[in-house]
């Protein structure tokens, strides 16, 4: 006698309350120098030249003689907040014709907003994570290198950022930007566990490594990049690499405040760093776009209140 099969009691379809997505759980780009909304695409910041708060220029004075008098030096520097887009296409076909669980709409929007976030963090590396930007360069080898845990010090090194830029600047490194693979070597240094001996902690998290090291804010970087070319085999890595940035920022722009950066942001669409997502409808290609932009500018405005580690790690 004939019985249903499995087969025949029950036909796979797409589950409508699962679909398996992949994107970075955090970027770290905005939070490294403070936000300043500009009205206009460019425009020009002041500079009051560092020289002249650090000289001392006051002068003794005989009775009914001439005040001694000295001056200041202001000069401008321009910024341009390039505009950057995307779009994404849903083709009326495929809309119609979706699961469920597909939302297409909703992941390309989705998606969309990662894409620039992933853009910032990308741009935020290439020009400021790197030699020949700030203040001063060291480049760790051998021995030196955290990841030697017989002969390297990074409180030491770190004290050393530390002095030089207040040397130079009179103001205090505030922050540390390190990628994950340098926090991973901090987080067992002999150096900075035996601050924490008598607490019997195998491992440090990343808020003792900032108190081990006396850094007010480690800020880390776990975004991950896939190198490889379309169709081919995913290959990803630490976007951060093995380096340290030490910097010294303001919490907020003002006048006559030092910050290593700023990142000016021309509020194009109304959203700044929230990239907003409009529908534009193509009728003669019988699909919706979904198009995002948005412009900053991320710059160094004070280089001299940076200090930048290559190689932190082997």
């Amino acid at each position: 006698m004939a019985q249903p099969t499995g087969t025949d009691v029950h036909v796979d379809v797409a589950l409508s309350n699962l679909s398996i997505g992949y994107k970075n759980g955090d970027y770290i780009a905005d939070k490294v120098f403070p936000h300043v909304s500009t009205p206009k695409q460019s425009n020009k910041y002041y500079i009051w030249t560092k020289d002249f708060w650090f000289r001392n220029y006051v002068q003794q004075r005989a009775p009914g003689t001439d005040y001694p008098e000295g001056a200041l030096e202001l000069s401008n520097t321009p910024f341009n907040c390039d505009i950057w887009h995307l779009g994404y296409a849903l083709n009326d076909e495929d809309t119609k014709n979706q699961d469920e669980a597909v939302e297409l709409e909703e992941t390309a929007a989705d998606w969309l907003a990662d894409q620039f976030m992933l853009n910032r963090e990308s741009k935020m590396i290439e020009d400021f994570n790197k030699t020949g930007v700030w203040g001063t360069d060291r480049t760790l080898t051998g021995g030196e290198q955290w990841s030697d845990y017989s002969d390297s010090d990074p409180i030491g090194d770190i004290n050393t950022a530390k002095q030089t830029v207040q040397k130079n600047t009179a103001a205090k490194i505030n922050q540390m930007v390190t990628g994950r693979e340098v926090v991973d070597i901090l987080a067992q240094h002999p150096v900075l566990l035996d601050l924490y001996k008598h607490t019997s902690v195998p491992i440090l998290d990343d808020a003792q490594i900032a108190s081990a090291l006396k850094v007010p804010k480690l800020i880390v970087g776990e975004a991950i990049e896939n190198s490889a070319n379309e169709g081919g085999t995913f290959s990803g890595d630490y976007m951060w690499k093995k380096h340290a940035m030490l910097l010294h920022t303001a919490a907020t722009a003002g006048r006559r405040v030092a910050s290593a950066g700023y990142t000016f942001v021309w509020n194009v669409d109304d959203g700044g760093l929230v990239v907003s997502i409009k529908r534009n409808r193509e009728n003669n290609r019988d699909r919706e776009m979904l198009q995002a932009k948005h412009a900053f500018d991320q710059k160094a405005v004070a280089t001299d209140l940076g200090y930048f580690i290559q190689n932190a790690v082997a």
